[in-house]
């Protein structure tokens, strides 16, 4: 029986599900980068450029101006609607990731794998399909991004150590895979590693709302209040993520 949107991130935390989301469109953005052929916006690049330094929501004006200058331009509408998931509005994420879906054909075989992949874990939720199109992406073009999206597969179905090998196979230095990879080891309870992770990307200048949440969770985990208050005031001069900053008080 096929499994609803929901129940293929039943083992999720919203805040899991969100970066597993980014790191779909991250996927995008790496076939953008490797299929220059084809002719794009310049809002598409700074979108991509925005969303790794600055998140999603500083990200989603550019990637909508992208679709506006283009209508058929399915890598905006495949990041429209993963930007919409991860900011909690559902319904609008869907009807971009289904548009991009049925404008599939108007693309590269890369991007019709890509974009099917993210249609089938969070439109159908059809797990044993996207990995079924990972696994094949991964085995004609053998780079980074696949990988880690097939490890977000395991992560959705409560797998954390087997994602975390499959992720860690993916060589990307930006901030999307960092977040993945701290989702898997703070579920396996490696609080130390985590830190590291989150310490060393942001000394090369990512600084996404992810990093700030789990710096927060590993902080209360280590009745650390001091550590705890930091990131609370960090989300309190973030308007765009005041309502997580809350949650965390």
């Amino acid at each position: 029986m096929r499994s609803s949107p929901r129940s293929a991130n039943s083992h999720c935390t919203p805040d899991e599900a969100g970066a597993m989301i980014r790191a779909l469109a991250s996927d995008a953005a790496a076939i953008a980068s490797a299929e220059h052929e084809r002719m794009r916006p310049p809002e598409f690049s700074l979108g991509v450029k925005t969303q790794d330094e600055q998140g999603d929501t500083a990200a989603l004006p550019y990637y909508k101006r992208a679709i506006e200058i283009d209508p058929s331009f399915i890598l905006g509408y495949w990041h429209v609607g993963a930007m919409y998931l991860n900011l909690g509005e559902s319904e609008r994420g869907i009807e971009y990731l289904t548009k991009a879906f049925q404008l599939r054909e108007h693309g590269s075989e890369r991007e019709k794998m890509g974009i099917s992949a993210l249609y089938y874990l969070y439109a159908t939720g059809e797990l044993d399909k996207a990995a079924q199109t990972l696994e094949q992406e991964i085995e004609i073009y053998k780079d980074s991004p696949p990988y880690m999206n097939l490890g977000i597969v395991y992560m959705s179905l409560g797998n954390y150590e087997k994602a975390e090998e499959t992720i860690r196979k993916d060589k990307r230095q930006v901030s999307v895979v960092v977040i993945n990879l701290t989702i898997c080891v703070v579920a396996q309870q490696h609080f130390d590693e985590a830190r590291q992770l989150i310490r060393e990307a942001m000394e090369k200048g990512a600084d996404v709302y992810e990093f700030h949440f789990h710096l927060y969770v590993l902080a209360f985990l280590a009745s650390d209040s001091a550590a705890m208050a930091e990131q609370q005031r960090w989300f309190a001069g973030k308007p765009d993520y005041e309502n997580i900053g809350l949650d965390l008080a």
